[in-house]
């Protein structure tokens, strides 16, 4: 798995996008919307697989996305 982020922090936000080595954005997205977490790509030229953790979060909901993202290692 691969992080993506912009360097300056005047450009940070809080989607995180990422990619996993030998599967596309939409796999990543479907697999993980079939454990029940929701996600988008990128709607750009070159896609990845994003989501958004925010305050409405708690830890164990990030640790299910992370832990789901892992899987497909």
């Amino acid at each position: 798995m691969k992080l993506y982020t912009p360097m300056s922090s005047e450009l940070s936000a809080g989607l995180v996008c990422f990619d996993v080595d030998g599967i596309g954005p939409e796999e990543v997205v479907m697999r993980m919307h079939d454990k029940g977490i929701i996600m988008s790509s990128t709607p750009y030229r070159e896609s990845y697989p994003r989501f958004a953790p925010s305050l409405i979060n708690n830890e164990n909901e990030i640790d299910r996305a992370l832990a789901g993202i892992a899987e497909m290692k």
